[in-house]
């Protein structure tokens, strides 16, 4: 009888998981979805005002609007432009940006401080709204809670809360490798789409990875996804492949422009006190190990610079370069 009673609780939960089924919005496939459009657009306006509760937007109206105007090309060209994508750039040295359900894309000045061109930003935030038109996030939630219903049928009927309680967090987990992989192929279609070279999204990995390589390592399982520098990875080559379907990149990368967009761009130090972003144009015999000494990097500047300007690990100023520095 008490086999009977759970085999039926399970099924049940089961029959919930299938009716919350739903046509992904990029692949047409059926993908586990509790939480209807309507749903995920309200969901998506609370955890937005819940981050911006914790780490306030940077106060920078000029930057905020060239985010915005770059992450709305983006997102024009996704699978889901029905969407009202809003773009935050957030006040926080952290090198990251992520997505919440419902449109909602972040990028830290952290982060934007060591891209080096518009097409770069534009991976980035692609990436981004690549896991909101697959609903990734929707189905990650939606995953945690069916997780939780079979934890809490399981936790009753068999009285074992601690060997069966990771089993609803398996949902809340990070993306998986698969997710991750498709919301780079999504970027790099997008990339395309928007007149961009698809390659910029390996250009956006491979900073991840020399920035990880500098600070000794990653606690972000989506970087580690590459074992090889990007332009060696043959899943991402073939996705950024499949992209030139859709152009092969007849918009300016926007080095200069971007560079430009973000000089001044303040970063916090601790204590109270602040860096910022610096351009210079380096000079016939200029190095990284003399450009140095004038930043205000402490941390094997030398080195860093390099990685600030896509030249990590031994890559040297060209006279005329426009650099990034730190001052």
């Amino acid at each position: 009888m008490r086999l009977t009673t759970l085999v039926t609780s399970i099924l049940l939960s089961s029959a919930t998981l299938l009716a919350g089924c739903s046509a992904n919005p990029v692949s047409g496939e059926n993908q586990l979805s509790l939480m209807s459009e309507a749903e995920e657009i309200q969901t998506g306006q609370q955890a937005h005002r819940e981050i911006l509760a914790k780490t306030p937007p940077y106060q920078n109206a000029a930057i905020q609007a060239y985010v915005n105007r770059i992450g709305q090309l983006m997102a024009a060209q996704s699978h889901r432009n029905n969407l009202q994508f809003t773009f935050t750039v957030l006040d926080d040295p952290a090198v990251n940006a992520f997505a919440l359900p419902g449109g909602y894309i972040y990028i830290t000045t952290g982060l934007m401080a060591y891209l080096n061109s518009e097409a770069e930003l534009a991976g980035v935030l692609g990436h981004e709204i690549g896991h909101v038109a697959a609903r990734h996030n929707v189905s990650q939630a939606s995953w945690g809670v069916v997780g939780g219903i079979v934890t809490s049928v399981l936790s009753e009927k068999l009285g074992n809360k601690d060997l069966i309680g990771t089993l609803g967090e398996l949902g809340l987990s990070n993306y998986s490798r698969n997710q991750e992989l498709d919301a780079d192929g999504l970027g790099a279609e997008y990339l395309a789409r928007a007149g961009y070279d698809p390659a910029n999204m390996a250009n956006v990995i491979a900073t991840l990875q020399a920035y990880d390589q500098f600070k000794g390592g990653s606690s972000d399982p989506y970087r580690d996804l590459f074992s090889t520098h990007p332009n060696n990875d043959l899943r991402l080559q073939q996705l950024i492949g499949q992209a030139r379907r859709y152009g092969t990149g007849t918009r300016d990368a926007g080095h200069e422009t971007y560079l430009q967009q973000i000089e001044g761009l303040r970063l916090p130090l601790g204590n109270g006190q602040t860096v910022q972003v610096r351009l210079l144009t380096a000079r016939p015999g200029d190095t990284f190990d003399n450009l140095a000494r004038s930043s205000r990097l402490s941390n094997n500047p030398a080195m860093h610079l390099r990685v600030l300007n896509g030249l990590f690990p031994n890559g040297e100023p060209r006279p005329g370069q426009l650099l990034k520095t730190i001052q």
